[in-house]
């Protein structure tokens, strides 16, 4: 059975949530009016799933199910409960922000346009045909969709959707062509299901308290970019967040009838505690996480709300926020000993093959010359005769012990006894050229042969290059070893101004339990340790949607920086 790839099942709890919403939304209002909304909700989100693959067929199908809801619900004399724009309710909002998004991402910029303004239009034609949800009537020209306040801000707010999906869909679309991962890459990549769940909780904040509440939405969505860059610096991060929550409530006014709280903004300052507790040391931690809690107290004042019970639901969800980030460091901490311990015992274990090496192959060797050399001394006076064939042996130990020694050495410097590829003159001496080591080493592969993409420096440190082609040699023998069955080997090594990117992937569905040869468990160890010691970062796990990838950010250190 072919797993579901990542992004399509985060995608479909998104709008199987999104979707539960909208039904305990009509159960709370009148099932006559809210259930006629929710098949054509249910298609469009369908058609959503089906433009992660085909992004035209999508949104073609979506704009024209979105049309053809609304004739069921102006048939029906039905009023969808809509959160944010008039007549959309949020699962339909959502699927038609992932149709523009993907269609951006995935098409060229004529056919995603023609694909967008159909979807827009359709939506216009929601917003205008479907009921008023303030006053149960039906617009029945743009004219009276424009000139209602409620509607306007409808426009406005839906405007603000469109254009943060297109901003998405360019981004998604740069980032695909680029062939360097970078540090916001790479936290975006990390932080977006975060990003998407504060989101929705905004969209659906922004239903409930509409421009009333404007400066509670502006302070919440401020906390949430601090929530979403937190990681890179927790403390600055949750002190500005403490502040964006607080100075916009009380500049612009409160936040709205209906909510004693801002969820948004609660949801942010429980991720900001969280990243706090689990990065920084004690004392700041405590002081980020008091200055949050005592904003939402500030924020609970300004909205006439200061009761104990939701005082001691505050505290109860900080205490959450604290343990998970507590849980998490321990986790850290944890994984940072065990990284430790095994990089100490690969280290022992290289030392005490090494000394067996030295012991059995070379001593030996040169031991046998020593005893050669002082028996042809002994005899070369009396018989020099008899010291030919001594000279000989030593002759052929001194070869013996050289070849052995070559070995070792290439052994230690490039881990030429574990490639399984064959031999390369490229793994046995430090490398001069790294492009055509690397293109030596795809070349000797056994595998499938590998896809390069190769953007290298002119001048390039010796210890770095000798670490590039290490990495990418063990890779590939990882993917040997542990992924028989792939075929789509890639191999990306691209430079930035001060790093330069590893990539390996492949789309091995299945990594078997015991390889064939063994495995002596100190591959992806060794790989990490060789990358900490030139100060890179390194990661390794399985990739997004099939196989196994190998990255690693090596620092580039200029002459005389």
């Amino acid at each position: 059975m072919t797993p579901i790839p990542v992004p399509h099942r985060w995608l479909a709890a998104l709008l199987g949530a999104a979707l539960l919403v909208d039904l305990a939304l009509a159960g709370t209002n009148s099932l006559r009016e809210g259930l006629p909304a929710l098949p054509g909700a249910l298609a469009l989100c369908v058609c959503a799933y089906i433009a992660l693959t085909r992004p035209v067929t999508g949104a073609m199908t979506g704009a024209a199910v979105l049309v053809g809801s609304t004739a069921v619900i102006r048939y029906a004399d039905a009023v969808p409960v809509s959160l944010g724009i008039h007549g959309i309710v949020l699962s339909e909002l959502l699927a038609g922000a992932t149709l523009v998004v993907l269609v951006v991402w995935r098409c060229s910029p004529l056919v995603s346009a023609g694909c967008v303004a159909l979807l827009v239009f359709a939506g216009l034609i929601a917003m205008s045909v479907r009921g008023n949800p303030c006053d149960g009537t039906f617009c029945t020209t743009p004219y009276e969709l424009i000139s209602g306040g409620d509607l306007y801000s409808s426009l406005v707010f839906g405007l603000c959707v469109l254009l943060l999906s297109v901003g998405i869909g360019a981004y998604l679309r740069r980032v695909s062509h680029t062939r360097v991962v970078t540090k916001t890459d790479e936290l975006i990549r990390k932080q977006w299901p975060l990003a998407a769940a504060l989101a929705v909780l905004l969209l659906l904040q922004a239903g409930q308290t509409g421009l009333a509440g404007f400066g509670s939405l502006v302070g919440a969505a401020l906390a949430g970019v601090c929530a979403f860059f937190a990681p890179r610096a927790p403390l600055r991060y949750a002190l500005l967040g403490a502040v964006a929550l607080a100075a916009p409530m009380l500049v612009l006014g409160g936040a709205g009838p209906g909510l004693p709280l801002s969820f948004t903004g609660l949801a942010a300052s429980m991720a900001m505690t969280a990243y706090a507790v689990r990065y920084l040391e004690l004392r700041a931690a405590a002081g980020a996480t008091a200055a949050l809690a005592f904003t939402n107290v500030v924020g609970l004042v300004l909205r006439g709300t200061l009761a104990p019970d939701i005082l001691l639901f505050l505290g109860l969800l900080f205490v959450v926020s604290v343990a998970t980030g507590w849980y998490f460091r321990s986790r850290d901490r944890e994984r940072s000993q065990t990284v430790k311990a095994a990089v100490t015992s690969a280290q022992q274990g290289e030392r005490m093959a090494l000394a067996r090496e030295l012991h059995d192959v070379v001593a030996h060797h040169v031991t046998g010359i020593v005893v050669q050399a002082q028996a042809a001394l002994l005899v070369a006076d009396r018989n020099p005769d008899v010291a030919v064939p001594a000279l000989e042996k030593i002759e052929r130990s001194g070869t013996e012990a050289l070849t052995a020694m070559r070995t070792l050495v290439g052994s230690l410097r490039d881990g030429t006894a574990a490639w399984t590829a064959g031999d390369s003159d490229a793994t046995g001496q430090a490398t001069t050229d790294l492009d055509a080591d690397i293109r030596a080493l795809a070349e000797n592969y056994i595998g499938p042969a590998p896809t390069l993409e190769l953007d290298l420096p002119e001048q390039l440190p010796h210890e770095v290059g000798r670490s590039v082609l290490r990495l990418v040699q063990e890779s590939l023998t990882n993917v040997g070893k542990h992924a028989p069955g792939a075929t789509d080997v890639r191999v990306r090594v691209a430079s930035t101004e001060d790093e330069l990117h590893i990539r390996v992937t492949d789309d091995g569905a299945q990594r078997p339990a015991n390889p064939a040869g063994g495995s002596g468990g100190y591959g992806l160890v060794g790989m990490r340790e060789r990358v900490e010691l030139l100060g890179g970062r390194f990661e390794a796990g399985p990739s997004g949607y099939v196989g196994w990838s190998v990255e690693a950010w090596l620092p580039l250190r200029k002459e005389g920086a």
